[in-house]
């Protein structure tokens, strides 16, 4: 487990962009052979020396070689086109470049290429050093029986937010080492996820096992120490889990759809952390699992038409747990009301008319403004995102959101004339602070102003 393996580097080559040197020659059946040369090299991204021994690979060609020391490659690959097309250009067609590397992280996009009779365009491919996140998870008193299985989230950038998406996961070895390899340079988080100790999994007997760490050693995730890697960087974490005696809990659920399925998120209360895990039982209609000792949230979503949505704060206090209910309820529909202050005299709203006077179609409302909510939590397992439309029998400049389940959202409005001067909601200014939908809660109508006037600027180069 422990080998090095193969990096594969790969890129999207059209049939635009990739051509190459040809060669005619008559063939069987009143064809031309041609003969397309591929050719390139393939470099450091960050110290731009060549890469020697990379194999590059021409998928669906049945093409491939090694790079040279000066990183150079080239390919030949044989088409056969008809005659008297006039073509000077062979295209490949949508071809898959492969460059594979061990100490790289795939390179999925290629520069623009092009090739012309009688001249070459090298094709320069960079490949990125990878960068690597080690360590050890302690686990007192294991002897190798008991492997942690870990979880690296990276961060990103979106919106001017930051947020943490999962980025892959690894269970230690039998050594207790874990390893993150052909990672890009950027900054993660690492978590243990709950694991439970197979020594005590005797039916009545005491359940152990090791709750959710998050490095360095703390137990909140956003309290948990970025890890930043450079390209070619390795960093190297420790972790110490501890085992602890979990007790069953059983909460019923009231108000389930038949037939739906049931997204759960646990996490200690106050702390929404990753890493927790709690199930449903459809045939009970109950939520079950088992926890050690604190104070929990759970989150649960029923998606599906009439999505339902539901929050409970329960605690364990070293017994099993039975209840309290956990209500569902219908997520809020949010109404939008536009106003247009343009001067034009246009509208995003427009009446669409039969195309025939046979059609017995009737006549749409078609809104060219659309109101986009966009989820700020990153870390719930069933966050979603919504977009607006028309109110139905709507004859004015009124839209819909439907199924709204609670969180925060970005609010942003796009539209085919003008711009958004305004958007507010209860006197809030949607433009520059989140939308709160808060449990089966009324949300008070997102209030957006249109305006289509514009400005002049004077300046001096």
């Amino acid at each position: 487990m422990k080998d090095r393996v193969w990096v594969v580097g790969l890129a999207m080559v059209m049939s635009s962009l990739l051509c190459g040197t040809l060669t005619r020659g008559r063939g069987n059946g009143g064809q031309e052979e041609n003969v397309t040369t591929v050719g390139g090299r393939v470099l450091n991204a960050v110290t731009r020396e060549p890469i020697s021994r990379a194999l590059v690979i021409l998928q669906g060609k049945n093409a491939a070689t090694f790079t040279d020391d000066r990183g150079q490659f080239e390919l030949k690959i044989a088409d056969k086109n008809d005659t008297g097309n006039g073509a000077v250009r062979v295209a490949l067609g949508q071809a898959l470049v492969e460059v594979r590397k061990p100490g790289f992280v795939p390179r999925r996009r290629l520069p623009t290429i092009g090739y012309t009779v009688g001249s070459r365009t090298e094709a320069t491919i960079y490949l990125v050093p990878e960068a690597k996140i080690v360590g050890h998870v302690e686990v007192p008193g294991s002897e190798g029986d008991v492997r942690i299985r870990c979880q690296l989230y990276r961060r990103e950038m979106g919106g001017g937010r930051e947020a943490w998406s999962p980025e892959r996961t690894f269970t230690t070895w039998a050594d207790g080492e874990f390893r993150f390899s052909e990672l890009e340079a950027g900054t993660y988080k690492l978590i243990t996820q709950e694991q439970v100790d197979p020594e005590s999994t005797t039916p009545g007997a005491q359940l152990y096992a090791y709750p959710p760490l998050y490095y360095s050693n703390t137990t909140d995730f956003s309290l948990a120490s970025p890890i930043v890697v450079k390209a070619g960087e390795t960093a190297r974490v420790n972790l110490t889990v501890a085992r602890r005696e979990y007790y069953p809990v059983r909460i019923p659920v009231a108000n389930m759809p038949v037939g739906r399925a049931l997204n759960l998120m646990v996490y200690p209360m106050g702390h929404r952390s990753p890493g927790w895990s709690l199930g449903y039982d459809a045939r009970e209609s109950t939520i079950q699992g088992s926890l050690p000792d604190g104070n929990y949230t759970v989150e649960a979503s029923a998606p599906g038409e009439g999505e339902m949505s539901g929050i409970l704060n329960f605690s364990v206090k070293g017994a099993p747990v039975e209840g309290p209910t956990l209500n569902l309820v219908p997520d809020p529909t949010v109404s939008v009301r536009v106003r247009e202050e343009f001067q034009s005299g246009q509208s995003n709203f427009v009446t669409a008319q039969p195309v025939s006077r046979n059609s017995r179609s009737d006549a749409r409302r078609i809104s060219n403004v659309h109101v986009n909510l966009t989820a700020i939590d990153q870390l719930s397992p069933f966050r979603r995102n919504e977009t607006s439309e028309l109110a139905e029998g709507s004859e004015g400049q009124e839209l819909t959101i439907p199924n709204v389940g609670p969180g925060k959202y970005d609010v942003e409005v796009s539209t085919g004339i003008g711009y958004a001067a305004s958007v507010q909601s209860g006197g809030k200014d949607l433009m520059h602070q989140p939308l709160v939908v808060g449990l089966g809660e009324g949300v008070a109508p997102i209030e957006v102003v249109l305006r289509d006037d514009g400005a002049e600027v004077e300046g001096t180069f």
